[in-house]
């Protein structure tokens, strides 16, 4: 029995292998049959792209045919800036950074079935977009950026579902982003930013769940930011500034998890900055100034705790800074002027140990600044005008001698220029104008290779003017105004030849002004009324061609201006 099964089986097999035997030039047939098929088929495909390429070029003009010069015969993946799969079919075309000018209304993309990429961007195309683009079906990457492209974006775009990147930044398209855009669920980055549009951003933006980077600033868009952008789980760069959005941030902004970039900037924006943007523990840059935002800086900011830098000056903002500022301890560039905060500097600040720009200007804030700003080693930049300080600037206010711009006029600071500040060689930008300062300038100033502006107008410094004044080589304006100078003018104030701006007025100053004022070639204004200065008013101050006004009434001066 076992032997008879045996013996079937393999009489069974033997006529297996035979009628495969008999089958296999059919099956080679076939084979071969389909093979042509397929050659013929790819064959088709290819003179219909060399033909669509061809006829776009003989469209274009004469420097840009002469570009394209290699664009001659049937063998298109020889030619410049095409890309072939292993059939000849062509799979990319990459122009970009080629001078070329035309429309693409002499290219048929029906007749380029497998392009996969089309990269045309800085050039000097013109025209619409093409609806016809919907043809391309494969299209991964669509590059056009930085043309002279008009009209409205096509909703045919909504076709190319295997986009991944869309660039249509930097040319002057108009209307309103399509709804369809929403169908691109596989795009990663979209850039329609630096055109004309308007209107609305549509809700179906939301549905670009794969979405990494939106680029949609300088336009024209309006209405709110809305809320399904919540949706966008993976975005990682979010720029909507320069546009006319209105309304409140959405507070599902939150649920950006992966977000590193926000930038909201001038726009119409109002209402309250959102809580939920505590949740951004990733997000690096953080920018909403020139808005019209208001209420007050919520606590949960201290929650972003990768945030590098923070503006958000020129809005409406209120109440005092949070004390969980202190968190930021990755910060640079904290700008919160021109709002309108009150309250004391809090303490925490001191923490922001990489902090190098602090703006805090225009503002209703009060107390006296605290000694822990002593620990901003970094800072190059700080700026405390226009506020309601009182007391004493602290005097290591550049202990890690790199403040290089500070200003703190219009306060009611009292006590002297800060010590701090004498050892300060890096500033270049000095404004203490219009406050109560008392002390001796000789002492508080020291010396300063790259200083361009020293204001000091209008406090209480007495003393006389040091000698050094002549080694500020790089001095365009010095402004001591208003205060209780005595002494004689330092001859060496002639060696300031960069000096545009002189204004030594309303102070106790005597002796003559000295001849060596000739050498400041470049003033163009000279203040020193309200003194008492005698002798006469020096011929070489009829040197000086660029001078438009000199004030030197109210002294015991004779002669007259040369």
């Amino acid at each position: 029995m076992a032997s008879s099964q045996k013996q079937l089986s393999m009489s069974f097999l033997a006529y297996l292998l035979l009628m495969l035997a008999h089958q296999m030039p059919c099956l080679a047939s076939s084979r071969s049959s389909s093979l042509a098929a397929i050659v013929g088929a790819s064959n088709q495909t290819v003179n219909e792209e060399v033909e669509a390429l061809l006829t776009w070029k003989s469209n274009l003009d004469s420097q840009s045919r002469s570009t394209l010069s290699s664009w001659n015969g049937s063998n298109a993946c020889s030619w410049r800036g095409i890309g072939c799969d292993p059939l000849g079919s062509i799979t990319s075309l990459n122009l970009s950074d080629s001078a070329i000018r035309g429309t693409l209304y002499h290219l048929n993309f029906s007749q380029l079935p497998n392009l996969v990429a089309l990269n045309l961007a800085n050039n000097s195309l013109f025209g619409n977009i093409p609806p016809g683009m919907a043809h391309l079906a494969k299209l991964t990457f669509l590059g056009l950026s930085r043309n002279n492209f008009s009209r409205n974006i096509p909703t045919q775009l909504g076709s190319l579902r295997s986009l991944q990147f869309l660039d249509l930044s930097v040319n002057n398209l108009t209307g309103s982003i399509p709804s369809q855009i929403g169908s691109l669920t596989n795009l990663s980055v979209l850039s329609f930013s630096d055109n004309k549009l308007s209107g609305f951003i549509p809700k179906e933006i939301g549905m670009l769940k794969s979405l990494n980077q939106l680029y949609l600033m300088n336009n024209r868009i309006t209405g709110p930011i809305p809320s399904s952008i919540g949706n966008m789980s993976n975005l990682s760069s979010l720029w909507l500034f320069k546009n006319q959005l209105v309304g409140s941030i959405p507070k599902e902004i939150g649920m950006l998890g992966s977000l590193g970039q926000l930038d909201l900037s001038s726009n119409n924006l109002s209402g309250s900055i959102p809580t939920t943007l505590g949740n951004l523990s990733n997000l690096g840059f953080l920018y909403f100034y020139d808005n019209q935002l208001s209420g007050s800086i919520p606590s949960e900011v201290g929650g972003m705790r990768s945030l590098i830098d923070f503006q958000l000056s020129d809005n409406d903002l209120t109440g005092p800074i949070p004390s969980s500022i202190g968190n930021l301890t990755n910060l640079n560039i904290l700008q919160l002027y021109q709002n309108k905060l009150y309250g004391p500097i809090p303490k925490e600040i001191g923490m922001l140990g990489s902090l190098s720009v602090l703006g805090f200007h225009y503002n209703n804030f009060s107390g006296s600044i605290p000694s822990t700003i002593g620990n901003l080693s970094k800072l190059t930049n700080l700026q405390l005008a226009s506020n309601n300080f009182v007391g004493h600037l602290p005097h290591d206010i550049c202990a890690g001698r790199a403040l290089q711009n500070f200003s703190a006029t219009d306060n009611h600071f009292t006590g002297p220029i800060p010590r701090g500040l004498r050892n300060c060689t890096s500033l270049i930008r000095v404004r203490l104008e219009n406050n109560q300062l008392k002390g001796n300038i000789s002492e508080g100033l020291g010396t300063y290779p790259y200083l361009d502006y020293l204001g000091l107008s209008n406090n209480e410094l007495y003393g006389e003017l040091p000698p050094r004044l002549g080694e500020y080589s790089n001095l365009t304006s010095l402004t001591i105004s208003n205060n209780r100078i005595s002494g004689v003018i330092p001859f060496e104030v002639g060696n300031m030849t960069r000096l545009h701006r002189l204004d030594l007025s309303s102070n106790s100053l005597v002796g003559e002004i000295p001849k060596d004022l000739g050498k400041l070639t470049s003033l163009l204004e000279l203040s020193l009324y309200d003194n008492h200065l005698v002798g006469n008013i020096p011929q070489e101050l009829g040197t000086l061609s660029d001078l438009s006004s000199i004030n030197i009434a109210g002294n015991n001066l004779s002669g007259s201006i040369p």
